[in-house]
């Protein structure tokens, strides 16, 4: 796995389909609205995996939720860029798998939802993919999943200078582009292959993890 020597951030309510699904929830409290600006969580280092490495199952979970999506890694800062020149600080790009456990409420999910360890698998890295590009899952080589870059609320570019506008992505950042609605789910046994046109394909394995 490559090293990332910068923070990995992931974008939520970036696929349009979610968007929709969601429209008449961010009327209510506590919100009462939707976000006019991307919304950003981050995955610490103890999530980070590699391709073929095994992703745990907590030996508290019957399954777990599958997210993939693409990877950018920033080669240099980006600050207050716009959508057309957004794209010359990444460097290159990967497939990732963003786990979680399954969630019943999407508003503020318990940190270890998303950050237990190895909940991001990682590809190898690459060129820059086609932005209207398909990510297909397959589920012990059923598709479960296929979703494209182009139903994204924000594209790749905009995403980039949005965020830009209020923090500052640094050399060496990793950031996933947003995940697509209703994630499929997977237990203990069961092997993922995730592809994309241009990309390195990432597969991984559930494994129950055992308790210490």
């Amino acid at each position: 796995m490559f090293m990332i020597a910068g923070t990995a951030y992931g974008v939520a309510l970036n696929h349009r389909g979610e968007a929709l699904r969601l429209a008449s929830a961010f009327t209510e409290a506590p919100y009462k609205a939707p976000p006019v600006a991307p919304v950003v969580y981050i995955k610490p280092r103890n999530c980070f995996s590699a391709a073929g490495a095994p992703v745990p199952l907590p030996a508290d979970l019957a399954e777990v939720a599958l997210s993939p999506t693409l990877a950018l890694l920033f080669g240099r800062d980006a600050c207050r860029v716009d959508a057309d020149a957004a794209l010359k600080a990444v460097d290159a790009a990967c497939l990732a798998i963003d786990v979680s456990e399954p969630l019943d409420n999407y508003y503020r999910p318990a940190i270890r939802q998303l950050c237990r360890d190895g909940f991001l698998p990682l590809g190898r890295l690459g060129d820059l993919p086609a932005l209207d590009a398909e990510i297909v899952t397959a589920i012990d080589g059923v598709e479960a999943q296929r979703w494209s870059l182009a139903d994204l609320v924000r594209p790749v570019g905009q995403l980039i200078a949005d965020l830009s506008s209020f923090m500052t992505l640094k050399a060496g950042d990793l950031l996933l582009v947003g995940t697509a609605d209703n994630p499929p789910r997977a237990t203990a046994g069961q092997r993922v292959d995730v592809t994309m046109a241009g990309m390195a394909p990432l597969t991984v394995r559930i494994e129950k993890e055992s308790r210490s």
